[in-house]
């Protein structure tokens, strides 16, 4: 299993997060799911072919009960680039979770499952198909006999700043770093009380490929051994400030003054030379990205 695929799942996995996802996505961010409604289900299910046993794995899934009775499955799956098969895929998942219920003892108890593709690309939209139909060529005199199935496909950087704003607890500070990348900007956190802050860490790190990230999480594991931390004082604009004002002192130690202009532009070119990345360089000399991948761009063209 991908390093994406584990460190989406983990996050997502706890009740707060689930229901809170699933609150703003289903119910427009009204707190209509609660976590503690939510149990957790195996993310996989079998089904019988010719005898054979196969099996479909969901990324998380989890059943809402309100007291003993079941009103549905629901079941998250991350997608980081649009997949053509997807709608084939969802129709699998879901169909073996009803075939479940269709074994079932109590057969007469049956739920609805919802499938949510939770779409982490920040480059372009979803370009692959939403429903059934569209995945395959065929006789348009055939179209009423076929039934058709949709997705529903989330493009989490394209969510407007009010849904954002619906999230109530920390995936919100993920979607924001999506929504920021794909408009090349820096990172505009949200004040939000921290509860896994180690899972959403390392959740930015891997999608965002920068390693600033890694560095966060052991600086604020540091800081809360060393108290300058306080259990309920972790958000991500405490840990950046925090990893901001020891990031300039370390700067400062190795003489990469932050200054006017052609200042910031000298230490961004040293910086380059020594191999650091762009995302820091941006966080040391608050300088546009634009203007660092020019710089970067003059160096290896001299």
């Amino acid at each position: 299993m991908g390093t994406k695929d584990t460190t989406q799942k983990r996050l997502e996995d706890f009740e707060d997060i689930f229901a809170d996802i699933s609150n703003v996505l289903l119910y427009d961010g009204e707190d209509v799911i609660k976590e503690n409604e939510l149990e957790t289900v195996t993310a996989k299910d079998t089904y019988t072919v010719e005898h054979q046993i196969h099996e479909v794995e969901r990324d998380v899934a989890k059943r809402w009960r309100h007291h003993s009775l079941h009103i549905s499955l629901i079941g998250l799956e991350n997608q980081t680039d649009p997949d053509y098969k997807m709608p084939l895929r969802v129709i699998c998942y879901d169909g073996a979770s009803y075939r479940a219920q269709l074994n079932a003892e109590e057969s007469k108890k049956t739920y609805p499952v919802i499938t949510l593709v939770l779409y982490m690309g920040t480059e372009k939209h979803w370009t692959a198909p939403k429903q059934l139909t569209d995945c395959f060529k065929y006789d348009e005199r055939l179209s009423k006999f076929i039934s058709n199935y949709k997705i529903n496909v989330v493009e989490l950087a394209w969510l407007s700043d009010e849904q954002i704003l619906k999230f109530k607890i920390e995936f919100r500070n993920f979607v924001e770093l999506l929504r920021d990348t794909r408009l090349g900007r820096k990172p505009q956190y949200s004040p939000i009380q921290l509860k896994h802050v180690h899972e959403l860490l390392q959740l930015m790190r891997v999608m965002s490929g920068n390693d600033e990230y890694e560095q966060l999480l052991k600086q604020t594991t540091n800081n809360l051994k060393q108290k300058k931390l306080k259990g309920d004082e972790i958000t991500m604009k405490k840990i950046v400030s925090l990893g901001f004002d020891e990031a300039r002192a370390e700067a400062r130690a190795a003489g990469l003054a932050e200054g006017e202009a052609q200042e910031k532009f000298a230490t961004a070119k040293r910086m380059l030379a020594l191999g650091k990345s762009l995302q820091d360089i941006m966080l040391i000399t608050d300088l546009p990205m634009s203007k660092i991948q020019e710089l970067q761009t003059e160096i290896k063209s001299a």
